[in-house]
């Protein structure tokens, strides 16, 4: 009886699992830094709102990767990959698709992408020059009541930018609702 009750008190601990690297959402500063301790974060702060980075490798590319806390709880996690260094569309696109296929090995991600101009969507040859012109954003989902996923490569400005983004449903809801506010 002692073992059924044992083993039914370690399965959530099992079934407990973190919704950005090793961090949950609603975790603060403080726990970041000690579940870090070795880590140097770069810090911003504005509008209530607390962003700790560092740069780190992710999938074997050159990351920062960012937390970013509201009222000192933790609400989204964002890699940026590679953005210091220049690339052209085929070479963000080659990221692009090796970082989903980590994704995909993991969760069921949802194509989410969008074409401005469709010239070159029936020709996956040209893909990454569709990329480059700002033909198309590449993108995918991944959406549970615990945690939105979002996955895109886009031109934005005249730059390409690869981009994985964790948010709480709380935190997504909100930035739904400031955009509508918006208009």
């Amino acid at each position: 009886m002692k073992k059924l009750v044992v083993i039914l008190l370690f399965i959530p601990l099992i079934s407990f699992s973190q919704d950005f690297r090793k961090m949950s959402f609603g975790q603060s500063t403080e726990e970041l830094k000690e579940t870090y301790p070795e880590t140097y974060f770069d810090l911003e702060e504005a509008n209530g709102t607390t962003i700790l980075s560092h740069d780190d490798l992710v999938g074997g590319i050159t990351t920062t990767v960012s937390y970013l806390f509201v009222d000192n709880s933790l609400m989204a996690g964002v890699y940026t990959f590679d953005y210091n260094s220049y690339k052209g569309g085929d070479d963000r696109l080659k990221d692009y698709k090796q970082i989903s296929g980590i994704l995909n090995d993991k969760y069921e991600m949802k194509d989410d992408s969008t074409w401005h101009n469709d010239t070159w969507k029936k020709n996956l040859n040209y893909y990454g020059h569709a990329l480059s012109m700002g033909h198309v954003d590449f993108a995918e989902t991944y959406r549970t009541e615990k945690v939105f996923i979002r996955h895109t490569v886009e031109k934005s400005d005249g730059v390409i930018t690869h981009i994985i983004g964790y948010s709480s449903p709380a935190f997504t809801e909100l930035m739904y609702a400031e955009r509508e506010d918006d208009f």
